[in-house]
């Protein structure tokens, strides 16, 4: 069933919204996006999550919300500004008018009247078709799932990606996080770790009844700071196995669903039959490319054709490090592949060559950066994370206007 998707940005909350309030009716669906607390950070994270409608504290101390609307309108116009506010005086009604606001709701907030009132605003405007649940990742056997980030060429940095998406999914309450490094072990630098093991040892260690259990893999882990559980294909003291078994993939990714809430793998370049046998074995295809050349586009291409027709609907894809200046537009670039983006990520290489100085993910450490919003959002959609990460207390309220 087709329904008319409305993204909403919250932004600068003084109280929590009332519980029940995303859920829409028939014909809608209500996708909240993950509180912006800052003001500055408004107008990047609505360009980052391709909000239709951002959701104003107007009670928030120290900002003008009135000004802020005019800023964000004039940036992206398309938007539409309701804001919350407990001060129905006629002064606050008449410069929310002269701002553009196109809804004032009055606090205490009901669910019901509030979504209603967003649904009438999000109407009148061109909104985005989806499938119902479209978004969601499918839910495993094991309970948990596992992302393959891949690319056609390399220097696209998946391995980048793939490390602060694990990063993202470990500091949320309650998730645990596995980063598996298949490449040539780019992500023990950007984690500053140093592994002694590998997998290779664990698919030369003899098979018995503690094999594919998930205190076998304690053997093989490096715990970083941050909570990612790393697991490096070679550490510093593997001893190389005469052969791999068949079936160790299958069982060990197998493994990682029954121990982590998310198992990101960071894939090394794939042939034809690699691609054949190991994508089928992952949840999430996430494939990054570019939009700064055509090189990069063809390989993502070729790299499309060789994914099994019946996993193609796991496909997702991010273009990294776009500019202005990129020769590729994005609607180029998803009529070029016939599919269309995830999401897009600023080129910042500042933002990450700093990581890797402080060994520790930029989705954390630089974590109001366009860039890091941008993840967030992407590890939003892709394992359901919650909108705030962070405990607060509940409270209901009613609304009248």
């Amino acid at each position: 069933m087709q329904s008319s998707l409305i993204r909403i940005l919250p932004a600068c909350l003084t109280e929590p919204l009332p519980d029940g309030w995303e859920k829409a009716p028939t014909g809608y669906v209500i996708e909240p996006m993950p509180e912006v607390e800052a003001p500055e950070a408004v107008i990047i994270s609505l360009r980052a999550t391709e909000a239709d409608l951002l959701l104003l504290d107007g009670d928030k101390p120290g900002i003008d919300a009135f000004t802020l609307t005019e800023a964000v309108l004039a940036a992206l116009p398309n938007v539409a500004v309701v804001i919350l506010s407990s001060d129905s005086s006629p002064d606050r009604l008449r410069r929310a008018m002269l701002a553009g606001v196109e809804e004032y709701l009055i606090k205490p907030l009901d669910a019901v009247a509030m979504r209603d009132a967003i649904i009438a605003v999000a109407s009148h405007r061109t909104l985005r078709v989806v499938q119902d649940n479209v978004e969601a990742s499918p839910t495993p056997d094991g309970g948990g799932i596992v992302v393959g980030i891949v690319s056609g060429k390399g220097g696209l940095g998946k391995t980048t990606i793939a490390t602060n998406l694990a990063a993202i999914v470990a500091k949320t309450p309650g998730r645990t996080a596995a980063l598996v490094g298949l490449e040539s072990g780019d992500a023990s630098v950007l984690l500053s770790l140093q592994p002694k093991l590998g997998l290779l040892d664990m698919a030369g260690a003899a098979y018995d009844e503690t094999a594919f259990k998930p205190e076998w893999l304690t053997h093989f882990t490096s715990i970083h700071r941050t909570g990612i559980q790393y697991f490096t294909w070679q550490g510093i003291s593997t001893q190389a196995p005469e052969g791999i078994p068949d079936d160790f993939f299958s069982n060990t990714f197998e493994m990682f669903r029954r121990t982590f809430s998310a198992t990101i793998v960071d894939f090394p370049l794939l042939s034809p039959e690699e691609a054949q046998t190991s994508l089928p074995l992952v949840d999430i295809i996430v494939v990054v490319s570019s939009s700064s050349d055509l090189l990069a586009l063809k390989a993502t291409k070729s790299f499309l054709e060789m994914v099994p027709p019946e996993i193609e609907q796991r496909v997702r894809i991010i273009i990294n490090r776009a500019d202005a200046t990129d020769m590729i537009s994005r609607d180029d670039f998803e009529k070029t592949l016939n599919t269309k983006v995830l999401a897009t990520l600023p080129n910042q290489p500042q933002i990450a060559s700093a990581a890797i100085n402080m060994g520790s993910p930029f989705a954390l450490t630089q974590k109001d950066s366009e860039l890091a919003i941008n993840l967030r959002v992407i590890a939003q959609r892709l394992f359901k994370l919650p909108a705030e990460v962070e405990e607060k207390p509940k409270r209901r309220f009613m609304l009248f206007s």
